[in-house]
């Protein structure tokens, strides 16, 4: 126990606690509930103690709120007889409960005055717990630097802690969260490295925490598609957990270990036979949840290995006990396979009401942002229950119903940050401007289609080849982006006349601005380059726009103001050449790549060029001014324009690594970042248009029903209107010359979208290197491109208009001054004097 325990307990005490410490917490939960009477009255020492413990268990149960309120009484009863160290514990696990709780701001509060009390008593064993649990509090909210930093001033701390009987067992639970972080954002190397130095001097951990790393270790093989690694670590915390009174942790070993064998070795008898276990140790546990999905599981199998009447009790019975718990995640996972059976049988209508039952208890609850899960859902993805049902409606060509179901599958996690009304097709047509035509872009396992839409007509085109035919976006991609030659025009010719051809809509001589929403790979091509049959790509008669989901049309309609702003109020914040010091051994450094090492000398001059393209007021912040923490507290939020021009990496396979660089706050830390799921916690509302100049900012890991998670959606989400993000790195002298010129194109009052195209056009038309698309075509507009930014009067505009009206004025004094000299001079009517 952590410093902080009663000393001299009652023996009743000891039998409590050592019902804990073997893990049996409900009867240790029933002997420490017996004590509280007879504490309260005689032992304050033990009755904190109790408390304490108490708390521990309703955490480990699942049962945070009364975790709180033990942890509060147990803090009034330490501080009442003025036990600092047992306050600190109690207040730790009060802040524990609200992190569980995912009361961050208020945990981590908690949590600073444990570590100020542990610190000021000497305790050093409560201080690096402590700040472990504050690791934890950074990582959940993705500030992975902040996580990192504090894992190592735990290690730190723990190392300084000598030979202390405690000392190796909390350095090594520091390490497993730092293994644990490492693997979240995708480097794996280290996270391996930690686990090895782990497992190699188990000594210091319980059998539970042995269990527990080795399960995550196994998650990690998973991911690195080494399903034999991943199934002898698993076997391993099987071995671990043999006898221990962690069902559930037991429990779930069985589930990995089946998921293995049914995935990624496609051995359905084994696995069946392994949920069969699983399921038989939760009926004897009475645990109803994990027999639930232990019957999902062994539905699943069963559906695979072509047993349609076990599939279908399994799943029955994974959905009368759903019901009975009221979980809908079960829920929908049981009714998405009880409709493929229904499927699989040719009863589409029976399959029709399952799938949108199943979608109906997907959209009650409201989605958490989620960027990637490192351990792949054996079960059901959200998505596949709406492609299976998008698949019946495509060959009924309804083109309203379709819309519906395809804007409920899209962009779950965007669509419900964005709190917009479920879009109809009328509703979107009816915000559609004339000469705007929608293309909304579908790719399901089997088929895909693209609804199309203008205000007046809409329909649905079959695109049956685009599945098969994935290697010609990767050939547009490589030859736009890294190429030299014309060889983009072929793929580009390909694709067009598969994504283009059969929309009436787009040989409209009014049409002008395309709006599109891609599906899944679909997001990686820059639909400017296509050919739609003219033998040139359609960025010489179209604009472009990209949303992630329809339902950004009907966001808000308001647009930006028709009224000039004065030139003294701010139109551009712009964040440019960070200021990196590699030579550090900061947090940053582990997290970081290959950006850290490359300066971008031409940003600066970007951003200063911007600036005075702009008539309003830009404020700039450059080099060690460049500061993440100005962004977070708000910098940005009512500027119309915010300008990043610095290094962001999107990444490809850990969107939680995706990050933008900025300056450090302190030296020591050689660099800071700001990462994915930050931004999307920015206040940008009031910016009309944030762009990222940097590399790669567009693309990032696919996620099924979401696409990719790039850039745009975040600032989007965050409140932008609209975002301009890069699919590939550009040169910093060509991206510089670039912005100059759209942002002169924005300044002459251009529509967003069209701002962009005439930026496209002067570099397509140059007649140099620059005409190819490695240079232009990696910039996309996503959000309202359609109306232009804010006007702002520029000073000389407005001391022009001063002039103006001074002049008129001096006219109007002169012509009245003149006015009356005439009128001095004439007698008044009938005014003769008298003789």
């Amino acid at each position: 126990m952590l410093t902080g325990a009663a000393h001299g307990a009652p023996p009743a005490l000891d039998d409590a606690r050592a019902l804990q410490q073997r893990g049996a917490l409900r009867e240790a939960q029933k002997a420490y509930e017996a004590l509280l009477p007879e504490l309260r009255s005689s032992d304050p020492a033990a009755l904190g103690a109790a408390l304490n413990a108490l708390s521990q268990i309703a955490s480990a149960q699942g049962q945070y709120d009364s975790a709180a309120a033990r942890a509060r009484e147990a803090a009034d009863v330490h501080r009442a007889f003025g036990d600092r160290g047992g306050e600190a514990h109690a207040i730790q696990l009060l802040g524990i409960a609200e992190l569980y709780q995912a009361h961050y701001a208020s945990a981590l509060n908690q949590l600073k005055t444990a570590l100020d009390l542990a610190r000021t008593i000497g305790d050093r064993e409560r201080e690096i717990a402590v700040l472990n649990n504050v690791g934890s509090i950074h990582f959940h909210q993705a500030r992975y630097l902040d996580a990192l930093r504090a894992y190592r001033e735990a290690l730190d701390s723990a190392g300084q802690a000598g030979a202390a009987p405690w000392s190796a067992r909390l350095r090594r639970i520091t390490l497993a969260n730092m293994a644990a972080l490492f693997q979240q954002v995708g480097y794996e190397d280290q996270a391996i490295k930690l686990y090895g130095e782990l497992r190699n001097a188990p000594e210091a951990l319980t059998p539970s925490e042995q269990a527990r790393l080795l399960s995550n270790l196994g998650d990690l093989y998973r991911s690195l598609d080494d399903p034999i690694k991943a199934l002898e670590t698993y076997r391993v915390a099987q071995r671990l957990l043999a006898g221990n009174e962690h069902k559930q942790a037991r429990i779930r070993v069985l589930t990995n270990i089946g998921i293995v064998q049914a995935l990624d070795m496609g051995d359905l008898p084994v696995a069946v036979a392994t949920f069969t276990d699983a399921l038989a140790l939760a009926e004897q546990s009475g645990d109803r949840r994990e027999a639930m999905q232990a019957h999902l599981y062994r539905g699943e199998s069963l559906y695979r290995q072509g047993d349609p009447g076990g599939a279908t009790r399994n799943f029955e019975a994974a959905l009368a006990t759903a019901r009975q718990l009221g979980t809908t995640e079960e829920q929908w996972q049981a009714l998405y396979g009880l409709g493929r059976l229904a499927r699989s049988a040719h009863r589409d209508e029976v399959a029709s009401t399952h799938f949108r039952d199943a979608i109906s208890r997907i959209e009650s609850v409201r989605a958490q942002l989620q960027l990637a899960s490192l351990k792949t859902n054996f079960l059901a993805d959200k998505r596949d229950v709406y492609d299976a049902l998008l698949d019946i409606l495509l060959e009924r060509l309804d083109a309203a119903a379709f819309f519906e179901v395809l804007e409920r599958a899209r962009a779950r996690t965007f669509q419900d940050r964005l709190a917009v009304a479920q879009p109809t097709l009328a509703a979107v047509q009816a915000r559609l401007e004339a000469g705007a035509v929608l293309l909304e872009y579908w790719v399901g396992p089997r088929s895909a289609a693209v609804l199309w839409a203008t205000r007046e007509a809409a329909g649905i085109a079959s695109l049956p080849t685009v599945v098969s035919n994935l290697g010609e976006i990767s050939s547009l991609f490589n030859e736009a982006s890294a190429g030299t030659t014309d060889a983009w025009k072929r793929p580009a010719a390909t694709i067009g006349a598969r994504l283009l051809g059969g929309i009436p809509a787009l040989g409209r001589p009014d049409a002008t601005h395309l709006i599109v929403v891609p599906d899944g790979v679909l997001g990686e091509i820059p639909f400017e380059l296509l050919d739609a049959g003219t033998g040139s790509p359609i960025v010489e008669r179209f604009d472009v726009s990209y949303l992630p989901s329809a339902a950004v049309l009907l966001r808000d309609s308001s647009g930006p103001s028709h009224f000039w702003a004065p030139p003294w109020r701010r139109q551009l914040v712009s964040f440019a050449a960070p200021r990196i010091l590699p030579a550090s051994r900061g947090a940053a450094m582990e997290l970081g790549g290959a950006e850290l090492s490359n300066p971008l000398p031409a940003s600066a001059d970007e951003a200063r060029a911007i600036a005075r393209t702009c008539p309003g007021r830009a404020q700039l912040f450059l080099g060690s001014a460049n500061l993440k923490r100005h962004l977070l507290e708000g910098a940005a939020a009512g500027v119309p324009l915010l300008h990043l021009a610095t290094h962001a990496v999107a990444d490809m396979t850990s969107a939680e690594r995706s990050r933008i660089l900025f300056s450090p706050d302190r030296e020591q830390d050689g660099a800071d970042y700001l990462f994915l799921k930050e931004v999307y916690d920015l206040d940008l509302r009031g910016v009309d248009l944030a762009t990222l100049s940097a590399c790669e900012t567009e693309r990032g890991k696919l996620v099924r029903g979401e696409g990719p998670y790039g850039f745009s959606r975040a600032l989007l989400s965050a409140g932008a209107r609209a975002a301009v993000t890069t699919l590939w790195r550009v040169a910093d002298e060509p991206a510089r010359d670039f912005m100059a010129q759209l942002y002169f194109e924005l300044n002459r009052g251009k529509p967003k979208a069209e701002a962009l195209r005439l930026a496209k056009l002067r570099f397509l038309g140059s007649g140099t290197a620059l005409r190819h698309p490695r240079y232009w075509a990696a910039f996309i507009l996503t959000g309202d491109g359609l109306s232009p930014i804010p006007r702002v009067l520029s000073w000389s505009m407005l001391l022009g208009a001063v002039g103006v009206l001074l002049l008129g004025g001096v006219a109007a004094m002169l012509v009245r001054n003149a006015a009356a000299s005439r009128s001095a001079g004439r007698s008044p009517p009938g005014g003769g004097t008298r003789p």
